[in-house]
This record gives C-alpha cells, sequence and structure tokens, in this order.
C-alpha cells in the first residue's frame, strides 16, 4: 500500500524514512501506521504487481483488519466519535471516562503508538 510518511520512520524492515517520503508498505503495516497517525494512504493506494523497486517493499498477506470494517482504511484523526469508539472495542482499548471526541481519539492514538513500539521492540 502506497503512503505519504507523516513523521520519521526508523524501521529494521525499511530503514529510515523521512517525514514527506512516499513508500510501499506492506497493507497490515501501513493500517497499522496510518491509525497511529505515523502516514497517510494515497489516491489509489492498492499494492502493486511485479518486482519490488528500490523504494517498495513486497505486498504481505493481508491478515485481520486493524480497522472497523464500516471503516477501513480510515485514519484515527479523521473517524468519527462513533467510528473511535467501534475501533476501540474492536482493538480492546480502554477509554476510560472519555467522553469527548479528542480524549478519544488521543487513548486510541497513544495505545496504537505504545502497541507499535512494543512490536518493533520485540522483533529485535
Amino acid at each position: 500500500m502506497r503512503v505519504q510518511m507523516l513523521r520519521l520512520m526508523a524501521n529494521p524492515d525499511h530503514g529510515t524514512v523521512q517525514a514527506g517520503a512516499v513508500v510501499d508498505l506492506p497493507a497490515t503495516e501501513a493500517r497499522k501506521r496510518i491509525a497511529a497517525g505515523d502516514c497517510k494512504p494515497l489516491e489509489g493506494d492498492a499494492p502493486r504487481g511485479g518486482a519490488p523497486g528500490p523504494d517498495r517493499t513486497p505486498a504481505a498477506p493481508q491478515t485481520t483488519p486493524l480497522t472497523p470494517a464500516d471503516t477501513p482504511d480510515v485514519p484515527v484523526e479523521a473517524m468519527t466519535v462513533e467510528q473511535l469508539k467501534a475501533y476501540a472495542d474492536e482493538q480492546d482499548i480502554d477509554l476510560g471516562d472519555a467522553k469527548k471526541k479528542d480524549d478519544i481519539r488521543a487513548l486510541v492514538a497513544a495505545e496504537l503508538e505504545r502497541r507499535r513500539d512494543a512490536d518493533e521492540n520485540s522483533d529485535g
């Protein structure tokens, strides 16, 4: 999936990628990073066939989607309160007593980043 990075990404599989760079990521990783606010999908973001180029990685087989079925590929920043609550429920994220959209979004984004960092640290 082609995405544009919104912040620096340092990853052992993809190297260091500067904010603003356009890269192809496996769909599962792209969805994680989109939800965490690390990047945004580009128009026509379907993975392309063929051999990977210098700025591309092979597409991984799709596993369980990380976003609710009714909001595929929607970044956390663009979700409605209802979508955020559904996503948090699906991902087993405790919202505590948060009621406001910004509070819910902050809790979801923080938990996704914590999980992503934990995944990256356990890979090495």
